[in-house]
């Protein structure tokens, strides 16, 4: 069966591809959606944890099957194949996963007892856990459809995100706040940080060649430029 589905030509097979990757982020997007509002939504977090490890189950079976499938199809084309776009491919499963990976971890937050439903900065806190769950939303589109336009101009705005959330951080550990208080916002911000760059790197994908991938997920002082 999976011979047959690479036997009507090399777009259609690694389309076929790109969306099952696509579904892994809104997969990805359903375990942040369940474990920040666990931090934030004042949702049970003993409630949703079965779901979350389901949905991480569901992304870590589609690594696998994307695998599989890539390996069959550069089979299959031989010479014909796009050899970038396979790379490409593989590359990109590796954020998925590494995002569902960060959702798990907000939830272990929740886990741990940690409850900022009704913390005095709420509305800042709930703006960057709708803000993620949109990015994420947007950027499984945006890869699916592969509209580099979209990817180009929303790539910026992600860097700008990069270093509210090293900002973030920063203040946390020169604040005067609890330990309990300061140490899950920095946690948090972090964790939203490392979501924000797999994204990039799923973006960048449609947009860089295959040796410059990930290269906005290294500290801007040290991203290589290319120039010596």
């Amino acid at each position: 069966m999976v011979l047959e589905l690479f036997r009507g030509g090399d777009d259609r097979s690694l389309e076929e591809i790109e969306a099952l990757i696509a579904q892994m982020l809104l997969d990805d997007r359903h375990t942040f959606d369940l474990a920040i509002n666990a931090v934030v939504g004042g949702t049970d977090a003993a409630s949703v944890g079965k779901e979350v490890r389901k949905s991480d189950v569901r992304v870590n079976r589609a690594v696998r099957d994307v695998r599989r499938r890539l390996v069959v199809h550069a089979s299959l084309q031989g010479k014909r194949v796009d050899l970038a776009r396979v790379l490409v491919a593989m590359s990109v499963i590796k954020d998925a996963e590494r995002i569902g990976d960060q959702g798990k971890n907000i939830w272990d937050l929740a886990d741990d007892g940690i409850d900022l439903s009704s913390a005095e900065d709420l509305e800042w806190l709930t703006r960057l856990r709708d803000r993620t769950s949109r990015l994420i939303g947007d950027c499984a589109r945006i890869y699916q459809e592969r509209n580099t336009d979209e990817a180009h101009a929303l790539i910026p705005e992600m860097d700008k995100m990069l270093d509210e959330y090293d900002r973030c951080v920063q203040q946390q550990i020169e604040s005067q706040q609890t330990p309990r208080d300061a140490v899950p916002r920095a946690l948090l911000c972090r964790y939203l940080k490392r979501i924000t760059a797999h994204l990039m790197n799923v973006l960048t994908s449609l947009v860089m060649p295959v040796d410059r991938l990930d290269y906005y997920d290294e500290k801007k002082s040290d991203r290589d430029t290319g120039v010596e």
